[in-house]
């Protein structure tokens, strides 16, 4: 008996560390002594298939392993069953891509180390149950996407990991605090022991605001957006397509885990304060970040302002349930409901840049479609996974926050017309988005998660008898994407009467550049009155990807410990801990 209930627990511990533990394992096939076999590479994208099994086929369940971290609980719900779904499958399909992307990349064994990093924190966060379990995966994440942001090594691209790593870093000591007062609020560090306890706690209102921060970077919420605009038009594609299709989720999830949101039983529940400052932050997301990405000029920057934006009606939701407590069941749902639809989508459009170059008609023809099925998901026409997901998150809505389905309404005119901005922008500068013509691993892995995009109305099931019945429904269903496609026309027109419109443009990460003007400007001031700044006058535009180092030194050493050597000691760390966990299952 003593031996079936040990059997009993290993396996429902490799269970729910088994996704985690796969891509560490896989970085060791990366390793020096292995890495002349190069089909082994093959092989990582499969490292996903065990999350996706687990997604698919685990019955619900959790176990506890007093022995791992501060007494570390992983398993799934409800809730969990769909991130890990999603992420996944786009872990899945962006590592098909990524091997016919990378296929002739000098630095191609860094970024499968640093993709199966974060990888493994992405699974482990999403199946962790536990506050300590969640952080320690989460900056798995956090740090090892710094890899996958400066893959290039230009100075476009440093300068935006530092940017990424500066604010990866406030949000774990963010983050870090949060925990300690739940954990002081609760005597527990399980996510059911939190809420419950949290909501009448009187360290309430500092956990609330330090988890939205600590998250809210990685969800890209405003004012704490700066990062993405800059990350995605320097990353692989393939690493654009999981940081705004999956990893940013991870953010949405800590707030649903951490928050006391939905928590049934008392009054106090309500933060009103919070919930309404996120419902006006979340607004203001989704229309200025639309706004502001109409006005890119590189369609990977366009389309990382369109995932801000998109993130605001998921903060509107979350903000709608600290707000109005009897609403945060439906409200939860909804955003859940949410990021699966804009998961598939937006990464599917990711990978769809690098395909630019496709050389027959046909093909073209099929990248257009391709490009078209999300596009229409994220501007929320009917028949989609995004009409859904909206819908959803109106019918959430109390009857004296309806006004609040108009301002939504009206914010799906801004998606389309940033759709229809990427889609120009991607026709102009076609040479300068592909990196090599498209391949048949490219093709394969952007075809799942373009099927996978058309096909979220199908998956939802319940939603989708909020299909328009009359013709009314369906011009109010539509007449967003008419506003959209007309505001596109009118600037079209603007622009070809007005020949400077063209050059009128938002710099990506618009609040941080006179941010680090001043800081250039001060550090410049200073190195004046010591004499050393003459000598890099001629270098014009170039100190700008390297003029903070010097004001933030700790931010440095941090840089060059990640970026010298860390190939290996990833690889290490991964080996490690599938020992270590195997060893104590």
């Amino acid at each position: 008996m003593a031996s079936d209930a040990f059997i009993a627990a290993t396996g429902g511990a490799l269970t729910w560390l088994a996704p985690a533990l796969v891509p560490l394992a896989a970085m060791l096939l990366l390793l020096p002594a292995l890495r002349r076999l190069n089909r082994l590479r093959l092989l990582l994208p499969l490292a996903a298939l065990p999350a996706l099994g687990v997604a698919l086929f685990a019955a619900p369940g959790a176990v506890d392993l007093p022995w791992l971290f501060l007494g570390a609980r992983f398993g799934l719900d409800g809730t969990g069953r769909i991130f890990l779904l999603f992420t996944s499958a786009l872990w899945l399909a962006g590592g098909v891509h990524a091997l016919g992307y990378l296929h002739d990349d000098p630095r191609r064994n860094s970024f499968w180390l640093f993709w199966c990093a974060a990888m493994a924190g992405n699974f482990g966060l999403v199946l962790a149950q536990d506050a300590a379990s969640f952080y320690v995966f989460f900056a798995l994440m956090s740090f090892a996407s710094y890899g996958l942001v400066v893959h290039s090594r230009t100075p476009e691209a440093l300068h935006a990991g530092r940017v990424y790593l500066a604010l990866v870093v406030l949000g774990e000591l963010a983050l870090f605090a949060a925990i300690a007062l739940a954990w002081q609020a609760a005597g527990s560090l399980n996510f059911a022991d939190i809420g419950p306890a949290l909501a009448v706690s009187p360290w309430r209102d500092a956990v609330i605001g330090l988890t939205l921060v600590g998250f809210g970077i990685k969800v890209g919420a405003l004012p704490l957006h700066v990062w993405l605009p800059l990350a995605h038009p320097v990353a692989p594609t393939p690493a654009s397509a999981v940081l705004s299709g999956a990893m940013i989720k991870a953010g949405l999830l800590g707030w649903l885990r951490l928050l006391p949101l939905g928590v049934p039983g008392s009054a106090s529940l309500a933060a009103p304060a919070w919930g309404e400052a996120l419902v006006v932050l979340g607004l203001v997301a989704a229309f200025a970040a639309a706004l502001v990405g109409a006005m890119q000029q590189h369609a990977k920057a366009a389309l990382a302002y369109s995932s801000i934006s998109q993130m605001g009606f998921v903060t509107v939701a979350v903000g709608l349930s600290l707000a109005v407590p009897a609403a945060a069941p439906a409200a939860v749902a909804a955003a859940t409901l949410y990021a699966f639809h804009h998961a598939f989508a937006k990464a599917a459009l990711f990978l769809g840049v690098s395909l630019v170059g496709a050389a027959t008609a046909r093909a073209r023809a099929l990248w257009m479609l391709g490009l078209a099925l999300p596009a229409l998901a994220l501007a929320g026409a009917p028949l989609t996974s995004g009409y859904a997901a909206k819908a959803a998150l109106k019918a959430a809505l109390p009857e004296t926050w309806a006004w609040l389905g108009m301002a939504l309404s009206l914010a799906a005119a801004g998606t389309t017309l940033v759709m229809l901005r990427t889609i120009w922008l991607l026709k102009r500068d076609a040479g300068n988005h592909a990196a090599h013509p498209p391949n048949l691993a490219m093709w394969a892995g952007w075809a799942l998660l373009v099927a996978a995009s058309a096909a979220g109305w199908l998956v939802i099931g319940e939603t989708r008898e909020l299909l328009p019945s009359t013709a009314g429904g369906w011009a109010a269903a539509s007449w967003p994407i008419v506003l959209g496609v007309s505001l596109a026309l009118l600037l079209s027109a603007w622009r070809r009467r007005s020949p400077s419109a063209d050059s009128l443009a938002v710099p990506p990460g618009d609040l941080v550049v006179p941010l680090l003007a001043l800081a250039r400007a001060l550090a410049g001031s200073k190195q004046d009155g010591h004499g050393a700044a003459a000598g890099h006058a001629e270098h014009g535009a170039e100190p700008v990807a390297h003029a903070t180092v010097p004001s933030w030194p700790w931010l440095g050493r941090a840089e060059s410990a990640l970026a010298g050597g860390s190939g290996l000691a990833l690889a290490l760390l991964g080996a490690a801990m599938v020992v270590l966990l195997i060893a104590s299952a």
